[in-house]
């Protein structure tokens, strides 16, 4: 694309999409063309050492470049969470406590929130929906110590069920239609965050992201 191009050009959003989850580092050329289409705040990932990701986790000197690009920042801890097997409590506590060790080395104020992803369609099975709540409520006891709000990325079933339990603070609803209670959920305006389709961003792959009804969903700066 020709340097010339303007920064509309570059993604095709709508004045509702304000938030942009990525799953790389950020570039001070990237965080140039998020301001430009009005982007406010930056979806970053908390990881383990052995990622499943190259670079997925969001590091001290990437946050304070995404400070001073006057964004905001909210974090989502994802490792293998599209496999079924890593709901359990022991896995909810270990990752809670590998998110507050990367909270603390990344200056996140308590009060804000961690989001911890569910990466499939499940919950309708009884069985499920118990493996993804012992999970939350190991975290949750973490996050609650450490004085952090929980949050959920996933299906409108499991937003719904957890937060019926009083388990997560926060939903950012899956963009996963054929996940349970999609239109559900979507239709409700219960969400913090409403995932939309991906898009191309100057030759970088970009989620983008529209913002629910409340100013707070565990965004910090």
């Amino acid at each position: 694309m020709p340097a010339s191009a303007p920064a509309a050009s570059y993604c095709r959003l709508s004045g509702q999409h304000t938030a942009a989850d990525l799953s790389g580092p950020v570039s001070d050329k990237l965080l140039k063309k998020m301001k430009a289409i009005d982007v406010q705040t930056i979806i970053r990932y908390f990881d383990y050492p052995d990622e499943t990701i190259k670079g997925k986790t969001l590091t001290p000197p990437e946050r304070r470049r995404i400070a001073e690009g006057g964004f905001d920042l909210l974090v989502v801890f994802q490792h293998h969470n599209n496999r079924f097997s890593s709901f359990t409590a022991q896995r909810g506590h270990d990752d809670a406590v590998r998110s507050m060790a990367l909270a603390k080395a990344n200056n996140q104020p308590s009060g804000s929130a961690v989001y911890f992803g569910v990466d499939g369609p499940w919950g309708s099975d009884p069985s499920e929906l118990a493996a993804i709540t012992r999970y939350f409520t190991a975290a949750r006891k973490v996050l609650d110590a450490a004085n952090f709000r929980l949050g959920v990325y996933g299906s409108g079933l499991v937003c719904r069920r957890l937060t019926e339990k009083s388990l997560v603070d926060l939903c950012w609803l899956a963009n996963a239609k054929s996940w349970p209670e999609f239109r559900r959920a979507e239709q409700s305006g219960k969400w913090a965050l409403l995932q939309t389709l991906p898009e191309d961003c100057g030759g970088i792959n970009v989620d983008f992201d529209i913002i629910g009804a409340s100013p707070d969903y565990g965004q910090f700066h």
